[in-house]
């Protein structure tokens, strides 16, 4: 069976199927890669999805164990400035993930300045432009 060139995963849209790899971040983005999008940039913002997502729960994670140890060592005040960070991180993924969102649904695909770097990388082929 020959794909429909205008579709990609499951039958839907390239747009859609980005829009909804964005959208639903790691989930999403694995769920559309397992579909096999034919196109390239599909498959770069399934993949830009994973590893923004990744980058921030990184981020978090390393914050929060940071701040722990700041508490726990009777830095409180440092704690709460990284609680502070913490949430400028947050606002950044949120305003990043947005942004991205929006382009993917049309049809475009938004390269974020680290985060390209390793999707390119991991969605096995050329950088898209």
């Amino acid at each position: 069976m020959v794909q429909d060139p205008n579709q990609s995963s499951f039958g839907l849209a390239p747009n859609v199927a980005a829009g909804l790899a964005s959208f639903f971040t790691w989930l999403g983005g694995l769920i559309i890669l397992l579909g096999k999008p034919p196109q390239q940039w599909v498959r770069f913002v399934a993949v830009q999805a994973i590893v923004l997502f990744v980058f921030y729960i990184v981020a978090i994670i390393a914050l929060t164990v940071i701040s722990t140890m700041l508490a726990i060592a009777h830095l409180g005040a440092v704690s709460l400035l990284l609680g502070l960070v913490q949430l400028a991180v947050g606002i950044a993924y949120f305003i990043a993930w947005l942004m991205m969102t929006i382009n993917a649904f049309q049809g475009k695909a938004l390269r974020l300045p680290v985060v390209a770097a390793y999707a390119d990388r991991w969605s096995a082929g050329t950088p898209v432009a």
